[in-house]
């Protein structure tokens, strides 16, 4: 799946089904995360995480709140065929929100969106189809919802099945829903 950056430079994700590799990555931009908004937005690292490395990402400086961070790079960019517009569609997998539901129904969802790849094109290998060319503008910013409030949106949202995780034994998420960082429930708050 070629993608392009806003200067035409193919970005590469690497081994996308590496679970590991991206707990890493997933913990370095916590890091970041928190270094560049946590003042701003009252959060801190759980300190939870010393210990349990599923536990929720961060907390309230004060408080016993807990919240999670979803860091989005790469726009859904074929959200199109699902109604959803790629510009402002994240992913949030099913697994999390069953976990969730049972675990921290209380929670506070953050999705940290910074897109790298503005483009996704594909030649077309058989002539009766066309090309497949998608473009998005830059965008940056953070986005707050409360879990029960995202456990509605799920309810009528798109639920996409990874096709190339049909046989994955990693723990990886098999799907993800579909969320439209527009619905009138989800805050920018950055």
């Amino acid at each position: 799946m070629p993608m392009y950056d806003i200067q035409g430079i193919e970005v590469t994700n690497h081994d996308l089904q590496n679970k590991g590799a991206w707990c890493e990555h997933g913990v370095r931009k916590e890091n970041v995360f928190v270094n560049l908004h946590g003042h701003q937005l009252g959060l801190v690292i759980n300190p939870a995480k010393k210990r349990d490395i599923y536990a929720p990402d961060l907390s309230d400086f004060i408080g016993p709140e807990l919240a999670d961070l979803k860091t989005q790079n790469t726009p859904f960019f074929t959200a199109a065929k699902y109604g959803y517009p790629p510009q402002n569609t994240v992913t949030f997998n099913k697994k999390d929100a069953d976990r969730y539901r049972a675990e921290y129904p209380d929670i506070d969802i953050y999705f940290w969106v910074q897109w790298v790849a503005v483009r996704y094109f594909r030649e077309s290998t058989n002539e009766r189809y066309p090309d497949t060319d998608i473009q998005v503008e830059p965008m940056y910013g953070v986005w707050k919802v409360s879990f029960k409030d995202l456990d509605e949106i799920i309810k009528t949202a798109p639920l996409h099945a990874y096709q190339e995780r049909v046989n994955d034994n990693q723990g990886n998420a098999k799907e993800s829903y579909l969320i439209n960082l527009s619905h009138e429930k989800i805050t920018k708050v950055i």
